[in-house]
């Protein structure tokens, strides 16, 4: 009895402990249940790609694409994990496709509207709810998309074939402008030039300067890889973007010039079946359906001449 008394504090303990030990134990199951959830997280996914890793993955993919840019990022994962896999972006899991077939499948199917890359990066390139396909505005592209399919199928389709190869005949005989000083031939200038000059005859039909516009789109396509996923508060610095601004605005000046010059053309023709193609359907359209006409047929013939 004297001991009971004299030690109150070890009796409460022990009564206590089968009371205390559920209340600490249910906090540390669910922790542990929820991190074995994370860490398993990426086995919900069939489609190849990065581990998550507890979060730790989708840092890296989006890390990676921002320190080696879009198209050195897409050819790295696409040789380490295939033609069709999966990375996050933004804490969004996003597909990169390389596949034909898969590609199709995109093309073909209404559904696919949703554009990629941040908001704000897209309005400064011009593209955000703008262009022929996944602009986020599907009334505008409801209305594109007939024009966009009627030039690449039934006769469009078999010109350009003729088109294609009469370009690649041209260029390959004039190499000389393509080649450096060492004596090899610039590839990529060559294949940017054919695709310029082959959507050029199939589209607008306006002659141009291959050089200046080939190297305009190449500056827009480094502002456009350099600002696409750029965070909200990259834009709250307007020093950081600016210098992009100028990039962007010389290939859009250039092909307002083009699309002044095929309005002129129309007309002033005689025969109107004459120039009809690809863009004097658009700018016929603009009139009657677009609010913003003016905006939107330079934003797509620019697409189409890429």
């Amino acid at each position: 009895m004297v001991l009971e008394l004299l030690s109150p504090v070890s009796y409460n303990i022990t009564s206590m402990v089968p009371e205390v030990m559920p209340v600490t134990i249910m906090p540390v199951l669910l922790l542990t249940g929820l991190l074995l959830l994370i860490w398993n997280y990426e086995g919900t996914s069939l489609i190849p790609g990065p581990r998550y890793c507890m979060g730790i993955g989708p840092l890296i993919s989006h890390g990676r694409i921002l320190w080696m840019g879009i198209g050195s990022a897409c050819n790295y994962y696409n040789k380490m994990y295939g033609e069709f896999m999966r990375v996050w972006i933004g804490g969004e899991e996003t597909l990169i496709i390389s596949k034909s077939s898969s590609m199709f499948h995109v093309m073909k199917h209404n559904h696919y509207i949703s554009r990629f890359g941040s908001k704000l990066g897209l309005q400064c390139v011009g593209m955000h709810e703008n262009g022929i396909i996944f602009n986020n505005n599907p009334d505008l592209w409801k209305v594109i998309r007939p024009f966009f399919i009627k030039a690449l199928s039934g006769p469009g389709l078999v010109r350009m074939v003729a088109v294609c190869v009469q370009s690649i005949v041209t260029h390959l005989d004039r190499l000389k402008e393509v080649t450096t000083e060492s004596g090899y031939i610039d590839v990529l200038t060559l294949m940017r030039r054919i695709m310029l000059d082959t959507s050029n005859m199939l589209f607008l039909r306006i002659p141009l300067d291959e050089n200046a516009i080939v190297v305009k789109i190449q500056s827009y396509f480094e502002a456009w890889q350099a600002l696409l996923l750029k965070p909200d508060i990259f834009f709250k610095i307007s020093w950081l973007y600016k210098k992009y601004e100028k990039s962007i605005k010389d290939l859009k000046d250039a092909m307002e010039i083009l699309i002044e010059e095929k309005r002129h053309r129309i007309s002033t023709a005689e025969k109107l079946e004459d120039c009809m193609d690809f863009s004097t359907e658009l700018i016929f359209a603009e009139v009657f359906t677009w609010t913003n006409h003016n905006s939107h047929t330079t934003y797509v013939m620019t697409v189409c001449v890429w």
